[in-house]
């Protein structure tokens, strides 16, 4: 048991209701340096009968001392100790993806820590936690005017999930047995319909309106469902004109070259002839048309990075399919309208799990159905060929 002199002083007061508890005061530096003095309610005397173990309980909490001696005092400490330790890891041990590990940098700084960050782990409850999800709101800029909108569902719910994950790397330490996010109930509902472009409007923006760059990348993109980091990371060696087929071996993320989202997203994609025919094409154009060269290599960077793919698309692209009356939300537009063709044009499920690369619809089709090669080309080759003007001529030939 700590005297007084030890950082804090522990009192059983009477309130006026006649419950007993344990109040803990301590210094800790405040502004201008000055010490402040911190009172803390540890528990009722029902739960806490002696004194030895009121201060045990303090322990617990780590209050008025170090973290390196008894953890986390708050949420902003237990963030920091999870940031250095799992988000700021760079091995191949790694458990969370580099994307992953921005987003979750991303939420801490923004919305958990600026709330939850000088509470202690014990003062977080449910209901509270569920209470400040439900108001947050972000800030929209259209037209240089700004619109203050519910944060979408989706994204409570990623924070949500964030925060559990932080108890439970508190939990693994032994800084705290209970996780009080478990309780919290947030749903990730959409607030809309994913965008998805028509046959008509698809056909328009590639073959009436974009230029060959942006022709190539949109075509692509759409004709293989791939992610925007995949489109990214794709080199000329990556292409398989012979086989006519890509393979994804990379993702590049805020120009961070990081493996694929998953194994199954390595598997190689058929490419339609007409696909085949505008790359050889871009393949002329580009000055970066070496094997070991980015696709979509930027000159400003001399071709040792690709593009940014999101400045592509809100520079060049959205203007020009604005101007044709067609809305495009990004890149995952794109391989969402390659999902809904695909299905509307009747191909099987198994076969388009396998062109979206998605790890798994249903574990014993994974385990026990394979897809043929044919059916996953004949199924791409229907979708690619709905959006391709009849009689459209192939301009080049032979391998490149």
């Amino acid at each position: 048991m700590r005297s007084k002199d030890q950082k804090g002083t522990m009192q059983l007061v009477r309130r006026k209701s006649g419950l007993e508890v344990w109040i803990y005061r301590w210094f800790e530096p405040g502004s201008a340096g000055r010490p402040q003095r911190i009172k803390r309610v540890v528990g009722p005397i029902s739960q806490f009968p002696t004194e030895m173990k009121a201060w045990f309980e303090v322990e617990r909490l780590g209050l008025g001392q170090s973290f390196d001696d008894y953890g986390p005092r708050n949420l902003k400490e237990l963030a920091g100790h999870y940031t250095k330790h799992e988000l700021d890891k760079e091995t191949k041990e790694a458990r969370l993806s580099f994307a992953t590990k921005d987003t979750y940098r991303y939420y801490l700084r923004k919305w958990i820590v600026p709330r939850w960050g000088s509470t202690a782990l014990n003062d977080i409850k449910p209901l509270g936690v569920e209470d400040w999800l439900a108001s947050l709101k972000r800030t929209v800029l259209e037209d240089e005017k700004e619109t203050i909108l519910e944060l979408a569902p989706g994204s409570k719910k990623k924070i949500r999930d964030l925060m559990h994950v932080l108890f439970e790397h508190a939990i693994r330490n032994e800084w705290t047995d209970r996780n009080p996010i478990t309780s919290v109930r947030q749903g990730a509902k959409r607030q809309s319909i994913p965008a998805l472009l028509t046959v008509e409007q698809l056909s328009k923006l590639l073959f009436q309106s974009l230029e060959l760059r942006e022709r190539v990348m949109v075509f692509l993109d759409f004709g293989t469902g791939m992610r925007r980091g995949e489109l990214s990371g794709v080199k000329w060696e990556d292409i398989d004109f012979n086989n006519q087929q890509v393979n994804v071996r990379r993702s590049i993320v805020k120009q961070h070259v990081g493996p694929t989202k998953t194994e199954a997203s390595q598997k190689p994609i058929p490419l339609d002839d007409y696909l085949v025919d505008d790359l050889k094409r871009w393949r002329k154009e580009t000055p970066y048309w070496r094997e070991s060269d980015y696709v979509f290599a930027s000159a400003k960077k001399k071709g040792k990075q690709p593009y940014w793919l999101s400045r592509i698309m809100q520079h060049h692209i959205k203007p020009t399919a604005k101007k044709l009356g067609i809305e495009i939300k990004g890149w995952h537009t794109l391989r969402h309208t390659y999902s809904t063709l695909l299905k509307a044009n009747g191909s099987d499920t198994k076969v388009v799990q396998e062109l979206l690369r998605h790890a798994s619809y249903q574990i014993t089709m994974n385990t026990y159905t394979q897809a043929l090669t044919d059916d996953k080309r004949s199924a791409h080759r229907d979708v690619i060929r709905l959006v391709v003007p009849r009689q459209a001529p192939l301009t080049t030939a032979g391998n490149a």
